[in-house]
């Protein structure tokens, strides 16, 4: 999977930081004008990477369905309800600490953001997206079966409100043990 993706999937995980970000910003330009750099340049910035990100993932998403999909039988699938609020809690709530009206705040906030993009890419950690949520993806951990192979503890990202044993899924790997699937019809 292009790492443009597993960025685009990082940087949305962290949306409801940007739009405390962003409101911090406005509301530093509406109430002190003297020095309006640091916010419209992070303004625009969050724009850019937001719109990148979405089209990335978008455009992932809506691959043909069928071209480098597998297909596979549920035997058990467990829906991951805490990952995303332990996400914001424990990576995104504590960022907010940092004063991103000011140069060396946002420099700082950067290091550390950096440093945890990095641990996250490395360790696969970006399954987390609440944006994936709202637009109706569900994260489940399953064990798949079909005539050729088993797949045990893998996570799979599926537009679908409840994934049972015994449906059919078509699944495609997009990084590691995130697979997105899609429902499929039995024959």
């Amino acid at each position: 999977m292009p790492i443009i993706f597993t960025m685009s999937m990082f940087f949305l995980s962290f949306t409801p930081l940007w739009i405390c970000v962003a409101f911090l910003n406005v509301m530093s330009l509406y109430t002190d004008r003297t020095n309006p750099y640091t916010e419209i340049i992070g303004l625009i910035l969050l724009g850019v990477g937001l719109t990148i990100s979405t089209v990335s993932i978008w455009k992932t998403m809506r691959r043909e369905r069928g071209q480098n999909y597998e297909r596979f039988s549920v035997v058990t699938a467990e829906k991951d309800t805490v990952s995303t609020t332990t996400y914001l809690l424990s990576n995104a709530l504590p960022l907010l600490a940092f004063d991103f009206t000011k140069w060396q705040s946002v420099v700082t906030f950067l290091i550390i953001f950096g440093s945890l993009a990095l641990l996250c890419l490395l360790h696969h950690r970006y399954d987390s997206n609440i944006c994936m949520e709202v637009c109706g993806y569900r994260m489940y951990n399953c064990w798949l079966n079909n005539d050729f192979e088993t797949k045990d503890g893998i996570t799979v990202l599926i537009r679908k409100k409840a994934l049972n044993a015994n449906d059919q899924i078509a699944i495609r790997n997009i990084s590691g043990e995130l697979y997105i699937g899609y429902e499929v019809e039995e024959q």
